[in-house]
């Protein structure tokens, strides 16, 4: 009897045993459980985080308006591909018979250039000239900084090979000015070439203001005088109308041009607008030395619809000459204009933005040849004048009146032909009015 409560005794204990055991097995199993979910959980975390990691570092290749893109895909960094060829043909004759200027075809530039940015407020641009009028190099080549807004005005800070601040014509880029070939006035005293410096742009409501100090760099194309070794520049210019269709610029700058004892002596000279043989209609031979020279210009622009129109006045006055002959002390002025015009006979209006001096851009044809279209027309015309006589300078006088006729089949490809009559009063090449045809390809990417 007592054996069989100490065995029933027995059993009970056992069975409680293996009952806690079973207990304590099912929650150690729950709690591996647990954890082996903790740890799967935490591993899809971090497979999301490497997917989104890689999402956001990722880089999305576009080609949008005929130019090649990268991007990451948040957007921090961009680099494109650019460029631009000018295949030009020409003619020209002088109206004297003094020169036989005969007729030339030539590439008139091949460039090639990268832009972008970094971390949103950084831009960057780097272009190179192949062939062209002067020597090839580097044409811009410069870092903005696009990140400070004082008093909720866009500040841009620009340092390296640019334009500085002077001019409307002299700002814009040769792919989209009206005539194949800048004016005279601006080739001989707006700003000539770029200028390896720094440059700051202020843009308002309505209003604009840039300033820019700068020293030309050996190897860059220089137009006229090139003994300037530094340039202080300031511009402001006011867009009292920008809307849709319509535009009103209004501007003018100052420029002070340091020649620093420059002992080359200095000179003036201008081609009637176009690039054949090299000939310049105007050339004030070496004046002797200078100090330097101040320069003013006014500038006006206005589009309505298709029609855009835009006017230059520009003057300039060189400090006491020395080493001049009969001239020393003297301080010559000179002075020039221009008008041009330009009218889209297929209904476009000219692309214009007020950053950068005030700034056009690629025509887009409303109907382009990809889509059975006629793609853009447009005819423009231009009166030039320059005087480069004055204080015992004969330089001579030129006008040039030009007339083009365009045709933009798709947003960058564009064919001109331009006509113009030069007249020429004083100056070695008195008499010479020169007469030019001249007609351009030109593709840009």
């Amino acid at each position: 009897m007592n054996k069989n409560k100490s065995n029933q005794f027995l059993d009970r204990r056992s069975l409680l045993a293996i009952s806690g055991a079973v207990v304590m097995g099912m929650g150690s199993q729950a709690a591996i459980a647990q954890t082996y979910s903790d740890r799967v959980a935490a591993l899809e975390k971090e497979v999301e985080a490497l997917k989104a990691e890689n999402e956001k570092s990722g880089v999305i290749g576009s080609f949008k308006g005929g130019r090649l893109g990268f991007a990451s895909k948040d957007g921090d960094f961009t680099f494109a591909l650019g460029g631009r060829l000018f295949l030009d043909t020409a003619w020209a004759d002088t109206d004297d018979d003094s020169r036989d200027l005969g007729q030339e075809t030539f590439v008139r530039a091949a460039r090639f250039a990268a832009k972008g940015k970094i971390y949103q407020d950084w831009r960057y641009k780097l272009q190179y000239e192949f062939v062209g009028n002067g020597a090839g190099g580097f044409r811009d080549a410069y870092l903005q900084y696009h990140g400070f807004k004082p008093g909720g005005n866009n500040l841009v800070l620009s340092i390296g090979n640019q334009f500085m601040a002077y001019g409307l014509e002299n700002m814009q880029s040769a792919k989209y000015i009206a005539m194949m070939e800048r004016s005279a006035p601006m080739v001989a005293l707006g700003q000539g070439s770029r200028r390896l410096g720094v440059r700051a742009d202020v843009y308002g409501d309505g209003w604009n203001w840039a300033g820019s100090i700068g020293q030309r760099v050996p190897g860059t194309a220089s137009p006229q005088d090139d003994d300037d070794p530094l340039g202080l520049f300031t511009k402001v210019w006011f867009n009292p109308v920008l809307e849709k269709g319509r535009m009103v610029h209004l501007g003018a700058s100052l420029r002070r041009e340091e020649l620093r004892g420059n002992n080359q002596g200095v000179r003036l000279r201008v081609r009637p607008e176009n690039q054949v043989d090299g000939f310049r209609t105007l050339d004030t031979g070496v004046m002797g030395d200078s100090d330097g020279f101040d320069g003013a210009n006014l500038e006006a622009a206005f589009t309505y619809g298709s029609l855009n129109l835009n006017a230059e006045y520009y003057w300039q006055k060189y400090d006491e000459l020395e080493n001049a002959g009969a001239n020393t002390r003297e301080e010559p002025e000179f002075t020039g204009g221009a008008v041009t015009g330009i009218y889209y006979l297929t209904g476009e209006s000219r692309p214009y933005t007020p950053k950068m001096g005030g700034t056009y851009g690629a025509v887009t044809p409303n109907n382009p040849l990809r889509g059975g279209g006629i793609g853009a027309w447009a005819v423009s015309a231009r009166f030039s004048t320059v005087d480069l006589t004055d204080s015992g300078i004969d330089g001579g006088r030129q006008d040039v009146a030009s007339i083009g006729l365009n045709w933009y089949p798709e947003k960058r490809l564009r064919f001109s032909v331009n006509a113009g009559w030069a007249s020429v009063d004083g100056g070695p090449n008195d008499g010479s009015d020169p007469t030019f045809l001249q007609a351009r390809t030109q593709l840009e990417w």
